[in-house]
């Protein structure tokens, strides 16, 4: 059940155009049918930002997104890729469904961009909001990233066996970004897989947050799922805290830091087809105008040097995908975490 067709690790959202909404009016008078019809044409023919944009985060500082926003950001302000600045905006908070509303209500408005994660799919069918994640206007994947099976440097397990060995005997508790997301669908799926005893589950506001947990034991947490660049910081360095046991790929990293690093599929867990999103969206009822500048911007940063060695530093997989490509690897997204949620019972 855990295959999909297509790429094995492909995900959802399709693009719905939307009119774009027309903006009018003085303070102090209302405007007249002419001026109405002047300012919404003004809309719809805009092509390119014309006051500075707001690059929509919906994780805390320190987070997965939050580092690749940020990243993403620099690289349009060095090589001036956009005529207005792009502004990373933190709006963390229901496990990304304040930054999913804050920007969905910004319908036809090219001035808000938002990086979105797996959480795009998960709080939306699982928190049952009024809106789908189709509604929204696609941009473009800029990369796929893994997961890896982390454990705190003075762990006694050495690789995956060990890990499922001690979680065959006793629960083990974990720690993992909100409830009834990515992480927990990920640890859910070695529960079931692997006949393990139930994990504790321990919800973390960010990948940051659930790095840090594991770094200091907090709350008795044992191991994680966390992604490269979140548990980087704890990696390398007189700091290191954090061990990964194995990566939840196919193959093993072949670049960078984590370079070699075992699969888990070669270590017992035959998990190697699920990765974390990292893709760009925007309003619903943008003009295709509208959207092929963005898509030619995000194509940009995509193809620079920068963005290329932070894929390569942070073991991501290369996965620019816009247009038809992205919709169809949207819809079939939406439609794994679908089935995750209706396996798991997380949605009511």
């Amino acid at each position: 059940m855990w295959r999909v067709t297509g790429r094995r690790f492909v995900t959802i959202l399709g693009a719905v155009m939307l009119v774009a909404t027309a903006c009018g009016g003085g303070a102090t008078a209302s405007p007249t049918p002419a001026a109405s019809t002047a300012a919404s044409a003004s809309v719809e023919t805009m092509t390119q930002p014309t006051r500075p944009v707001e690059f929509v985060i919906s994780t805390r500082v320190g987070g997965g997104s939050d580092i690749y926003a940020r990243t993403m950001q620099a690289i349009i302000e060095e090589q001036k890729l956009s005529p207005q600045p792009v502004q990373p905006v933190n709006k963390e908070g229901g496990s990304g469904a304040v930054a999913f509303t804050y920007v969905f209500e910004k319908k036809g408005d090219m001035h808000y961009v938002m990086i979105t994660l797996n959480s795009f799919f998960t709080t939306i069918i699982t928190q049952k909001l009024p809106y789908k994640a189709t509604d929204f206007t696609p941009i473009a994947n800029m990369a796929l990233d893994p997961f890896f099976l982390w454990v705190n440097e003075d762990s006694p397990w050495k690789n995956a066996g060990d890990f499922i060995a001690a979680a065959k005997a006793a629960s083990i508790t974990i720690a993992g970004t909100g409830s009834k997301q990515e992480d927990e669908a990920l640890f859910r799926r070695i529960e079931d897989t692997m006949k393990t005893k139930p994990f504790t589950y321990v919800p973390q506001t960010s990948g940051a947050t659930v790095a840090a947990a594991l770094a200091g034991h907090q709350g008795g947490v044992n191991a994680t799922v966390n992604n490269p660049s979140e548990g980087l910081p704890f990696y390398q360095g007189a700091n290191k805290k954090l061990r990964p046991l194995c990566s939840f790929t196919p193959a093993s990293p072949k670049t960078g830091v984590y370079t070699g690093l075992a699969t888990c599929a070669s270590q017992g867990i035959p998990i190697d087809d699920y990765y974390i999103m990292r893709a760009i969206v925007a309003p619903p009822g943008l003009s295709t105008a509208q959207q092929a500048f963005w898509v030619d911007l995000f194509k940009k940063v995509y193809d620079s040097a920068e963005w290329k060695k932070f894929m390569d530093d942070n073991a991501l997989d290369p996965d620019f995908r816009s247009g038809i490509d992205f919709r169809n690897f949207l819809n079939r997204y939406q439609q794994l975490h679908q089935a995750i949620a209706t396996k798991f019972n997380w949605v009511q």
